[in-house]
C-alpha cells in the first residue's frame, strides 16, 4: 500500500510539472511578435494624436482670450457708463486634468470689492 501510495504521488508530481510546463509554453507562443514597422506606425499614430490635441486646445484658448477681450472692454464700458460693476466676466479655462474647456461666464462681484 505504501509503495502504491509513493508511486501515485511522484506520478501526480510529474503530471503536475509536465501540465505547467506546457501553460506556461502556451503563454509564451499566444505572445505575438510586433514588427518594427507596426511599432514605428504605433509611434507615429501617438505622436499626431498628442500634437493634434495640443493644437485643438491652443486654438480654443486663443478663441477664449480673444472672447474674453471683447466681454471686458464691453462690461468696462458699463461701467463707465452707469458707474456701476455687478459683475466681471471669467475667461474661458481648462482646469487642470480636465479634458473640456469651461466656457466663459459672468460672475458677480463681491459687495466687499469694487463695484
Amino acid at each position: 500500500m505504501r509503495k502504491l501510495f509513493k508511486s501515485l504521488s511522484i506520478l501526480l508530481a510529474a503530471i503536475t510539472m509536465f501540465a505547467i510546463s506546457g501553460e506556461i509554453n502556451e503563454l509564451q507562443a499566444a505572445k505575438k511578435k510586433v514588427s518594427c514597422l507596426t511599432k514605428v506606425t504605433r509611434t507615429i499614430k501617438r505622436k499626431v494624436k498628442k500634437t493634434v490635441k495640443k493644437t485643438k486646445r491652443a486654438i480654443v484658448k486663443t478663441g477664449a482670450n480673444v472672447q474674453n477681450a471683447v466681454v471686458d472692454s464691453a462690461v468696462s464700458a458699463k461701467k463707465a457708463i452707469t458707474g456701476k460693476k455687478k459683475s466681471t466676466f471669467v475667461k474661458g479655462h481648462y482646469k487642470k486634468g480636465q479634458k473640456t474647456l469651461t466656457n466663459g461666464h459672468f460672475r458677480k462681484v463681491s459687495k466687499g470689492g469694487k463695484r
